[in-house]
């Protein structure tokens, strides 16, 4: 059984479904991204699992437990780490902290050094004593998503966990993700950042406009855009028309163009194994190679591929 299932899910505001008939599955111990732009659907499922929204039609269960007939069972084992971050405007993060840890059931002798592990790590010590009102804004995401990692709940939820934070303190929040998957977590992160995906993922749902257009690994989802894989050849030869047409040759090429006199760009699917092949056609025809470069396809390409829009194509 999956660690959360949805069935035939639907979310509609009026005449506007934000989800329509949406079937999706996390396999227990999984980190699963959830790639759309704003307006796709993500935060609405992810509100959906969390308990705060009803569907309007369909089935959604977490670790069994169904979240509208169930939905104190699902808090149990449940910790969200909201789009915008949440806390009393003159609490410090300390506090706020340790209030959340005390709600969520953490021992009394492991809150403290907790708190205090998670807040060196994500470099929000020196701020402990700061009111929420006074954070900047990646201080006060990093000490929303802090909630979730103090509290190292069964279930995660990540709405855009590194929004606005800078790149060194995305790294410490995504390093605290996967040591939460170790440890036996299932987690699910809504996001629009393709770096954020890549790094996190087991898997990815693609969602646009409130339906799963695909789901699969990251490498798949990359193999399956024909001739994504654009590889750059600098090559000294006599003969490049008859190199390029022996390279044209080869299973998985879509095509090849001749960039200089001894440049060739060659649009191919599954470079690790197209270049291999090209390697031993120029050794045998005795044609030098000065250079290689490999561009493989982006998440946005991914997106792009499946849905004609871009991740920048949201509404809001």
């Amino acid at each position: 059984m999956p660690a959360v299932e949805t069935k035939n899910l639907s979310k509609r505001y009026g005449k506007v479904y934000a989800l329509k008939n949406l079937d999706f599955t996390i396999d227990e111990n999984e980190i699963m991204v959830l790639l759309g732009p704003n307006g796709s659907g993500k935060t609405t499922l992810l509100l959906i699992l969390a308990t705060v929204l009803k569907p309007t039609s369909g089935q959604a269960n977490v670790m069994g437990f169904d979240v509208t007939t169930q939905p104190t069972r699902v808090r149990q084992i449940l910790g969200v780490a909201f789009q915008e971050a949440r806390g009393f405007w003159r609490h410090k993060p300390a506090d706020i902290l340790r209030f959340h840890a005390s709600v969520c059931g953490v021992a009394k002798t492991e809150r403290e050094s907790a708190i205090e592990s998670i807040l060196k790590d994500l470099e929000l010590w020196d701020a402990r004593n700061k009111l929420f009102m006074h954070l900047s804004g990646g201080q006060a995401k990093r000490m929303e998503v802090s909630k979730v990692f103090v509290q190292r709940p069964k279930f995660a939820i990540l709405d855009e966990p590194t929004s606005q934070v800078d790149l060194r303190g995305k790294r410490k929040i995504w390093a605290q993700i996967l040591k939460l998957r170790e440890e036996g977590s299932t987690i699910l992160v809504a996001t629009n950042e393709v770096r954020e995906a890549e790094y996190l993922a087991d898997r990815v749902t693609v969602l646009d406009k409130g339906n799963s257009v695909v789901c699969d690994t990251v490498r798949q989802l990359k193999d399956s855009i024909t001739g994504g894989d654009i590889v750059e050849l600098e090559i000294d030869t006599s003969d490049m028309q008859t190199l390029r047409n022996a390279l044209g040759q080869i299973e998985g090429t879509v095509k090849i163009i001749n960039a200089s006199s001894n440049h060739l760009k060659a649009y191919v699917s599954m470079a690790e194994s197209w270049v291999p092949k090209m390697t031993d056609i120029c050794y045998q025809r005795k044609a030098r190679i000065s250079s290689i470069r490999v561009t493989e396809p982006s998440l946005d390409d991914v997106f792009l591929h499946f849905t004609g829009r871009t991740l920048r194509d949201g509404d809001t």
